[in-house]
């Protein structure tokens, strides 16, 4: 409900009440919810729109979940490492916004570095790197703090860049995103 209010007040605001045709989402179920309820919103002012036919998958989230099956089916990645990621992804995107999330969070011991497969201190770096992202952005006194700091850094350095950047969270799904993470 909190979703389709917000995409129907931001549709108000830039005057686009009655001209959206389709949502484009991942396959979450949140946003099959979100859909059906800015139907809801949109017949109390009558405006045609219709959830089931305005509902569209993304393309490439679908495809990246249809490749680890087929890849986990054929050997060549372990099940139980997709469900991992998967898990932690998923965990991340609907973590809640609260301090009480945050603190749990914060809580939580790192899993013990697993160096048997190549690669694998790769991932665990990028699985912390994520892990800081993640609690920086999910919280808007440390959203405030980072950018205090980097504001802080650039005075007392001049070669840095004069543009503030926020931290990007990686999303899996979204192929470029691992790089833009590690860009920022």
């Amino acid at each position: 409900e909190n979703m389709a209010q917000a995409v129907f007040e931001t549709l108000d605001l830039f005057g686009l009440k009655g001209q959206v045709l389709a949502i484009m989402a991942d396959n979450a179920s949140n946003n099959d919810t979100m859909c059906e309820e800015l139907q809801k919103l949109c017949e109390q002012e009558d405006i045609s729109f219709n959830a089931r036919r305005a509902r569209l998958r993304c393309l490439p989230h679908t495809t990246h979940l249809s490749a680890s099956v087929m890849l986990e089916g054929i050997g060549a990645i372990k099940a139980s490492k997709t469900t991992k990621n998967h898990d932690a992804y998923q965990d991340c995107v609907t973590a809640p916004l609260t301090q009480e999330h945050n603190n749990d969070v914060a809580g939580q011991e790192d899993q013990p570095e697993d160096k048997s497969e190549s690669g694998e201190n790769l991932h665990q770096v990028l699985l912390a790197l994520r892990k800081i992202v993640h609690a920086v952005c999910s919280n808007p006194q440390r959203r405030q703090a980072w950018l205090r700091e980097v504001n802080l850094s650039m005075k007392l350095d001049d070669t840095l860049p004069q543009t503030a950047l926020m931290l990007i969270l990686n999303v899996k799904t979204r192929w470029s995103s691992t790089h833009q993470m590690l860009r920022t």
